[in-house]
């Protein structure tokens, strides 16, 4: 008796196609290089909101003695005698001292009780000391989302227009303090941007050894071009320069307008201001000017082109930048951040940054497998700025 026995030729079963980066170990790794305020600080430059608003008092101080009379739309002084010896006052006067002298205006016996237009402008100003620039961001904020400002249009106008009267004084005061110094690159400073990415630096079970970035991303929150300096020390095929934040010196065509604002959409105070029927209170808010210029654009492309390590230098992951900081650190190609900290006196703020970097984080576990241990970090190089003649 014969059986037929069926067919036994099987179709050939292709293998699927997986994701390399899903079960091997990462090839190529970028470099994201995150660079705030302090970055400038240590640089020479006088870039903090303490040092414009000491600059701010002296010219105060200085147009009320020669002139009796200051007034803007943040504050009005006038002295009612003359002051005879106004030059040797003045000429042995510093920036400091002209803020505590114009604190301490209304108990001048000639000068007559300031009066502070803008009730904005004296609360930020009166704990001076514990304040930097991101602070007064989100001082604004602050101010934006009270309820009995928020649901008042021409109180947010007024708002509105006193912020960006301190944004135009401000850039006015940093082109000029930009101008009284000559930048240069320091090398030990550009060997920490150079520097490999570590086994230990990286998010457990991405790298295998010790690796050069493929490419390299200058992200600039600053509105000084000193950044881009180092970019001269990179591979140039291989290097990108993204000013996120805008620049001093513009063109209309090229170049975006400093931004100023607060960038914090995760705030849960935020979704009122989508409910109002105002737009008044978009103006300063940091994701729309992000509209205007490809350099949001530029940043989403690099992130998402490879994986990519984290550096920080400088910026103090405040608040006011949340929204595209949490954008970043909490990428899916995010392997590994690594801040390089402020060291003075043998103290450290490492500790202070990593509470800040924290608050960007919906997950705190990526935070833990993300953020690179103190001990594999190290202080930022401070550089000596050269003072121009």
């Amino acid at each position: 008796m014969k059986i037929t026995l069926p067919n036994l030729d099987f179709p050939v079963m292709k293998a699927p196609n997986l994701t390399p980066k899903t079960f091997d170990k990462y090839e190529e790794i970028n470099r994201l290089i995150i660079v705030g305020n302090g970055f400038d600080l240590a640089h020479g430059l006088k870039s903090s909101f303490k040092d414009f608003i000491y600059d701010y008092s002296l010219k105060i101080i200085k147009r009320v003695v020669l002139g009796l009379k200051y007034d803007d739309i943040l504050v009005s002084i006038t002295a009612n005698a003359q002051f005879s010896d106004a030059e040797t006052f003045l000429g042995k006067l510093s920036p400091e001292e002209a803020f505590i002298t114009f604190m301490n205006l209304s108990n001048h016996p000639h000068i007559n009780k300031p009066i502070w237009k803008s009730k904005f402008f004296k609360s930020i100003i009166s704990d001076l000391q514990n304040k930097k620039w991101v602070d007064i961001e989100v001082g604004y904020f602050d101010q934006l989302k009270d309820k009995n400002l928020l649901n008042n249009e021409q109180e947010v106008k007024v708002l509105n227009e006193e912020f960006a009267y301190i944004k135009t004084c401000f850039i006015s005061y940093l082109k000029e303090e930009v101008n009284k110094i000559i930048f240069t690159t320091n090398p030990d400073l550009l060997a920490q941007f150079l520097q490999p990415i570590k086994i230990p630096e990286a998010r457990p079970n991405t790298i295998e050894k010790e690796m050069l970035p493929l490419k390299t991303c200058i992200l600039n929150f600053n509105y000084t071009s000193i950044a881009s300096l180092y970019g001269q020390g990179l591979n140039s095929s291989a290097y990108n320069y993204i000013p996120i934040h805008g620049q001093l010196q513009i063109d209309e065509t090229s170049s975006q307008e400093p931004v100023f604002g607060f960038g914090d959409e995760m705030d849960e105070d935020y979704i009122k201001f989508e409910l109002l029927r105002n737009d008044d209170v978009f103006q300063h808010i940091k994701s729309f000017k992000y509209l205007q210029y490809n350099h949001y654009r530029n940043l989403i492309e690099f992130i998402e082109s490879n994986p990519f390590q984290v550096q920080i230098f400088g910026h103090s992951c405040g608040l006011s930048d949340r929204t595209l900081l949490n954008t970043i650190f909490e990428h899916e190609n995010c392997i590994s951040i690594k801040p390089f900290y402020y060291e003075n006196d043998g103290s450290n703020d490492y500790e202070q940054k990593s509470y800040s970097i924290a608050r960007h984080f919906k997950s705190k576990s990526e935070l833990r497998v993300k953020v690179v241990n103190k001990e594999y970090c190290e202080a930022m190089v401070q550089p000596i700025a050269i003072q121009s003649k």
